[in-house]
């Protein structure tokens, strides 16, 4: 009886093991919820569990490496976004070509980058933990940040690649969502920056920590996008590769997840860096070096 409970432990133990050297921790979270615990979401939310693939891993011409953040302008109709090798911003349109690009002069390590309202933009340097606010029109050539509204976060002591990897404007509470890539992995709100600053929403940063947010087992936090209509959270994860809907108290309620034999996948998304919403609920994710992918909601 002894031998078989040790047995059993060792078996469970070398399981445990197994899901955390290869990354499967957010993996078995999301075939439990979809396959187990399976409950009925509100309409305003994404379901992501039924999304599929409709374009996988297309490799976005005259881009060399190093593609990180996306957004969506809803005017343009067209996604945006960064280098964080050479300094550029991208315009691309929603079949994964390139429109143009954006020479970025003053930033060393950008990561993210949001659409606010019209031509303004928001971008977040990792290295100097700064978010700067830029104007983006169809003549745009170049941008020198000397110039531009910016403002240095500096919630940690250290400048390294560990710190903002992604950003999103909530319109509706007119605050922008900074995610911390690790150590610890958390969400930064500030208002008063980019928005329409009054008295009650002058400047002002703090950090959210829903106790709930850890329960997914994400790894790390590599981007994040805000649904507008159900006021959910997107978080992407690159170690863990899913992404996964948050709902306004930090529970997990869907997940897309980003391996071979999921959603349609062919092979793992590699090193996704950036998501982003479309104007039908469309999934946009960007991976380095320079690959496009597009999720589609269930019909």
């Amino acid at each position: 009886m002894r031998w078989k409970l040790l047995g059993s432990v060792l078996i469970i133990s070398a399981i445990l093991a197994g899901i955390h050297l290869y990354r499967l921790d957010a993996l078995v979270w999301h075939i439990w919820k979809t396959q187990v615990a399976r409950h009925i979401l509100p309409d305003t939310a994404l379901n992501l569990n039924h999304y599929r693939v409709a374009i996988e891993a297309k490799a976005i011409g005259g881009i060399e490496d190093d593609l990180s953040g996306l957004t969506y302008n809803a005017t343009t109709n067209t996604l945006f976004s960064v280098s964080n090798g050479k300094p550029l911003i991208f315009e691309i349109d929603l079949n994964g070509n390139l429109l143009r690009e954006i020479k970025v002069e003053g930033v060393r390590d950008m990561e993210g980058i949001t659409h606010v309202e019209d031509n303004r933009y928001v971008v977040v340097d990792e290295y100097d933990q700064r978010i700067i606010l830029v104007e983006i029109d169809a003549n745009t050539s170049t941008i020198d940040t000397a110039k531009s509204l910016q403002i240095s976060l500096g919630i940690s002591a250290t400048k390294n690649n560990k710190n903002f990897e992604g950003l999103s404007w909530d319109e509706k509470n007119q605050r922008l969502l900074v995610v911390k890539e690790r150590n610890p992995a958390s969400i930064i709100e500030v208002t008063g920056f980019a928005g329409n600053a009054t008295d009650s929403n002058r400047l002002r940063v703090s950090q959210i920590e829903p106790a709930s947010f850890s329960r997914m087992k994400l790894r790390d936090f590599s981007s994040i996008t805000y649904h507008d209509d159900s006021g959910n959270l997107l978080l992407l994860s690159d170690e863990s590769r899913m992404a996964v809907e948050f709902d306004e108290d930090g529970r997990a309620i869907s997940a897309l997840a980003l391996w071979r034999g999921f959603h349609g996948l062919k092979n793992n998304v590699p090193q996704a860096e950036g998501i982003a919403l479309g104007p039908k609920n469309q999934v946009y994710i960007v991976s380095e070096p320079n690959l496009f992918f597009v999720f589609n909601p269930a019909d």
